[in-house]
C-alpha cells in the first residue's frame, strides 16, 4: 500500500471549506483531473501541491495523508556455535525464514484467546535474572525438584504457545544450536532446536530459547546476553551456586575442584562451563572470594573433554541416523508435543510447492523435503 490522501478527512474538509474538486483545482492551479485522481487514490500530489492543499484546507500532514502500515519484521535471535560472530547474512537468512513461516500461521491449532505473560522490562542484571528464574521454576512446579528435565522445558514452551521445531542441522561447528523467530503480526514464536547438538548443549540452548520466549521483543546482543544469563540461572540457580562455592572453597587443589564441578554437571546434565559461570557470577555479585578452579589453565580443556563424551540428542532419540521421515515426524510429535508438524501437514495438503517450503524452512535437502512432504500429506 502506497501513501494516499485520507479520503474521509479530505471530504469533510472540502465541505467545511465550501469547495469542490473544481474549486481546489482552480486555487492550486492544477487540472480537475489531477485533483480527481488524488481523491480516488489513483495518484498522489507532488510535495509542493500537497503542502498547498494542506494549507488550503487547514490540515496537517498527519491528518491529510494515510501512510502504509508498518511492515512487521520478524524478530530473530540466535548465536552461532562457540559464540562465533553472527554476520548480517545470518540475520537476513533468519528473517527470511520468518517471512516463510508467516504462511504456516493459519494452519496452527487455535490458541487461547489471550497471550501468555512475558517479561515487562527484561535486563541482564544478576539479581533480576535470578528472580525471574526462581519465578519460572515455581511456575514449572520445580520447588521440590532439583534437576530440570527436558520434559519440564518442553512443557513450559507449550504453555507459552511457542512452537518448537526440532531440526537436524548436523553437528558441524558452523551450524547453530537453536534459532528463535518471533512474528509480531501474529504474536507467534517459533523455536528451532538442533537435535544434532550434544545433550548438554541442547539442554542449555533449550533454556536459552525459553529466555527469548519470555522476552520476545528483546533482540540483538541484549537479547542474547539476557537469554544466556537466564538459562544459567534456570538450570543452576543461585542457591546451588552458593552451596557449590562454599564446597569448592574447602576442596584442596584445582584438579579436585574441577572434578567436583564435573560431578554436578553430570547430575544436572549441563556443561561444567555453565556451572563454573554460575559460581563465578554468584561470587562476583555477592563480593565473595573468587574460587580458583583452573579458569586460566585446565578448566576449559576439561569442559571440552566432558562435552565430547556426551551423545547427541538425535543419537538418543532415533534407532538409526539419518531417521526415516515417519520416524522423524513421530519423534517430533511425541517427544516435543509440538504443533509444528500438524500445521505443516495442513500446509502440505492445501498448498502447492510444499517440498520447496520444507526445503527452505527446515534446511534439509530437496530430496528429503519431498520425502517429508509426501509423508505429511498422507
Amino acid at each position: 500500500m502506497q501513501k494516499a490522501l485520507n479520503r474521509s478527512v479530505l471530504q469533510d474538509a472540502l465541505i467545511k471549506a465550501g469547495l469542490n474538486q473544481s474549486g481546489v483545482a482552480e486555487k492550486l492551479k492544477v487540472s480537475r483531473e489531477a485533483v480527481s485522481k488524488w481523491v480516488t487514490g489513483e495518484s498522489f500530489p507532488q510535495p509542493d501541491k500537497l503542502l498547498r492543499l494542506g494549507m488550503l484546507l487547514g490540515l496537517a500532514f498527519e491528518q491529510l495523508v494515510t501512510l502504509p502500515p508498518a511492515v512487521a519484521v520478524p524478530v530473530v535471535s540466535f548465536r552461532k556455535k562457540s559464540h562465533r560472530k553472527t554476520r548480517d547474512e545470518h540475520l537476513d537468512n533468519a528473517r527470511e525464514t520468518g517471512e516463510w513461516l508467516k504462511r504456516l500461521v493459519r494452519y496452527l491449532p487455535r490458541q487461547e484467546l489471550t497471550h501468555p505473560p512475558t517479561l515487562k522490562d527484561p535486563t541482564d542484571d544478576y539479581a533480576y535474572v535470578q528472580e525471574v528464574a526462581a519465578q519460572v521454576r515455581r511456575e514449572m512446579g520445580l520447588e521440590e525438584k532439583e534437576v530440570i528435565e527436558f520434559t519440564d522445558l518442553i512443557n513450559k514452551f507449550n504453555q507459552l504457545h511457542a512452537v518448537l521445531v526440532p531440526v537436524l542441522w548436523g553437528a558441524r561447528e558452523h551450524h547453530g544450536n537453536a534459532l528463535n523467530i518471533h512474528l509480531p503480526d501474529s504474536q507467534t514464536t517459533w523455536v528451532f532446536v538442533n537435535l544434532d547438538s550434544n545433550i548438554v548443549d541442547f539442554k542449555f540452548w533449550m533454556a536459552h530459547e525459553l529466555g527469548h520466549s519470555l522476552a520476545p521483543e528483546l533482540a540483538n546482543d541484549a537479547g542474547e546476553d539476557f537469554a544466556d544469563s537466564f538459562a544459567e540461572a534456570l538450570l543452576f540457580p543461585q542457591p546451588y551456586a552458593a552451596r557449590l562455592s562454599a564446597t569448592l572453597q574447602s576442596v584442596s587443589g584445582v584438579g579436585a575442584r574441577i572434578t567436583r564441578i564435573r560431578t554436578d554437571a553430570r547430575k544436572h546434565v549441563i556443561s561444567p562451563y555453565t556451572i563454573g559461570r554460575a559460581v563465578e557470577r554468584y561470587e562476583a555479585a555477592h563480593g565473595r572470594p573468587k574460587t580458583d578452579f583452573g579458569q586460566k589453565s585446565g578448566f576449559m580443556g576439561s569442559v571440552t573433554n566432558f562435552v565430547k563424551g556426551c551423545k547427541t540428542v538425535s543419537q538418543t532419540l532415533f534407532h538409526e541416523l539419518p531417521p526415516e521421515p515417519a520416524a522423524y515426524i513421530a519423534v517430533a510429535r511425541s517427544a516435543f508435543g509440538s504443533p509444528f508438524f500438524e500445521a505443516l501437514a495442513g500446509f502440505c495438503r492445501q498448498e502447492t510447492g510444499s517440498e520447496h517450503f520444507i526445503h527452505r524452512v527446515l534446511g534439509v535437502s530437496l530430496a528429503d523435503a519431498k520425502a517429508l512432504s509426501g509423508e505429511l500429506a498422507k
